[in-house]
């Protein structure tokens, strides 16, 4: 018979004269980014210490806590592991682990509580990628996302109304506006939910009649779930907004329920996004020298030339009305960058850069699309060029949360798409006109495309910090090459969305 092997790991209680120790504080949450976004309420001192709701722990991370009455204990999940603990007893067990407490759990009022300072530590312990409690501070540090097993979205109703549909999406956990971003794009109205635990073969429906043709849901990453809505008809109107913390309603007006009238004007506003007016972006400028090359050359000198040629080719061979960010030596502060191009109405957004890496032997070109960083190359890339916020007097990136960060760029994935396809075809026309070596379409966190109201790509056109590539740089026929590389690809992007229309 095989033995079942159990592990018991015994805290002892010491005591610190600079530990926290107060009645009722609140334990700090802080996230990897910085941002405080809840705390862990204690309760007045037992037995000398301070103690913590299991279930209030458990629902910073998305994991309900469950009370077996056969065995008299409670339960949860964190990343696969299953953590169970009893009333009125010092023990906790973590999957064949089993720690003991210096102090007994305590039930008040169906809510169990464990010491909070030691119950932190093993679970920092066992989660030790994850979490970390910071005695001293009183901090804890949420490292990573860590989540428990269960959905917390659990159904999705649909009713027809006169007016207009009306999508009710219940929930178990509570959620406020700042977690809920709604967008909608060819024939889909997708719903961002920040915190929000999606099962997504539960949850998928199709609907014979309606304005909803399917409802489909994807847990994006560990932060962040998305329903999508496939509707019969284009969406004119749409709006989202909290019947309860528990209660998400969506009210939808598709083209069908409005006047003729009113379809004329759509159909001229549909005309105003022919692709007519474009912003280029040459990074850097002015105090910001971007990044320098081997031979001392400043990219800010590099990449407002090859913006210029682009300028010309667009309004020579295209008739494309072509305004740039800067046209000297000027420094302009991200945020403003895509102001201008959104203050213009312009329909595409170009920011043009060189490359730069401590390995001088990287060469090639990439082009670049807002999102979350998915290699360590895009995470380099992006810090580099972020990293211009230093001279700025003051920056809103700077204060941004990642649950900012994360909503942020769910709205801009309105535009994901068509950004991605311009992202691919500058890449190809680059590659095969200028024969640079090809280091990928990638999405990054550029703080330079956030904001942007129209497709958004950054082109890092060659590597400033290879010697070979930096010749090619300073080379005002490549620097032309490389202009009407990417002059061939707005041509083709305009040809193929304009026949949309």
């Amino acid at each position: 018979m095989k033995r079942k092997e159990t592990y018991i790991v015994i805290i002892f209680l010491c005591f610190f004269g600079n530990v926290h120790s107060a009645a009722g504080q609140t334990i700090t949450v802080v996230h990897a980014d910085g941002s405080v976004r809840a705390g862990l309420k204690t309760t007045s001192s037992l037995h000398n210490l301070r103690y913590l709701s299991i279930q209030e722990f458990t629902s910073l991370f998305n994991t309900p806590a469950h009370y077996d009455q056969q065995q008299r204990k409670y339960f949860f999940h964190l990343n696969n592991k299953k953590i169970r603990l009893s009333p009125f007893n010092p023990f906790i067990s973590i999957e064949k682990k089993i720690y003991q407490l210096p102090a007994e759990t305590v039930l008040i009022s169906d809510e169990l509580y464990v010491p909070a300072i030691f119950f932190l530590e093993i679970i920092s312990s066992e989660f030790s990628d994850h979490i970390v409690y910071d005695r001293l501070s009183d901090n804890l540090l949420v490292l990573s996302p860590i989540y428990g097993n269960t959905p917390n979205i659990q159904r999705v109703e649909i009713e027809e109304k006169t007016n207009g549909t009306l999508i009710k999406i219940f929930t178990i956990k509570d959620f406020d506006e700042s977690n809920l971003s709604l967008r909608a794009r060819h024939h889909w109205l997708y719903l961002d939910v920040y915190g929000g635990k999606v099962d997504s073969a539960k949850t998928y429906a199709e609907y014979p009649a309606g304005m909803v043709a399917r409802v489909v849901t994807s847990q994006l990453s560990n932060e962040l779930a998305q329903i999508g809505f496939r509707v019969r008809d284009e969406i004119i109107e749409k709006q989202v907004y909290l019947q309860s913390p528990r209660l998400i309603f969506l009210t939808v007006k598709t083209q069908k329920d409005l006047s003729q009238e009113i379809r004329v004007n759509i159909e001229n506003e549909k005309k105003k996004w022919l692709i007519d007016l474009i912003v280029i972006d040459p990074g850097h400028g002015g105090k910001d020298p971007g990044t320098i090359g081997v031979s001392g050359v400043y990219e800010k000198n590099i990449v407002l030339p090859i913006s210029k040629y682009l300028k010309e080719y667009l309004e020579t061979e295209l008739k494309i009305n072509v305004l740039m960010t800067r046209e000297t030596d000027k420094f302009i502060p991200l945020q403003k960058r895509t102001e201008f191009a959104n203050r213009h109405g312009a329909k595409l957004f170009l920011s043009i850069h060189a490359n730069h890496n401590h390995n001088r032997r990287l060469r090639g070109v990439s082009a670049y699309f807002l999102g979350l960083d998915m290699t360590d190359e895009a995470r380099e890339v992006a810090r580099l060029e972020n990293s211009v916020i230093k001279y700025e007097e003051k920056s809103k990136y700077s204060e941004m949360s990642w649950e900012q960060y994360i909503l942020s760029a769910g709205a801009q994935s309105l535009y994901n798409k068509e950004s991605e396809d311009l992202a691919g075809m500058i890449q190809e026309n680059i590659i095969q006109q200028c024969k640079l070596q090809d280091r990928r379409v990638r999405q990054a966190n550029f703080y330079v495309l956030w904001g942007a109201s129209m497709p958004a790509v950054l082109v890092e056109t060659a590597f400033i910090s290879n010697p070979q590539d930096e010749r090619l740089l300073k080379d005002r026929s490549f620097q032309k090459k490389i202009a009407y590389s990417i002059f061939l690809s707005i041509k083709q992007f305009k040809e193929k969305y304009e026949s949309a229309f």
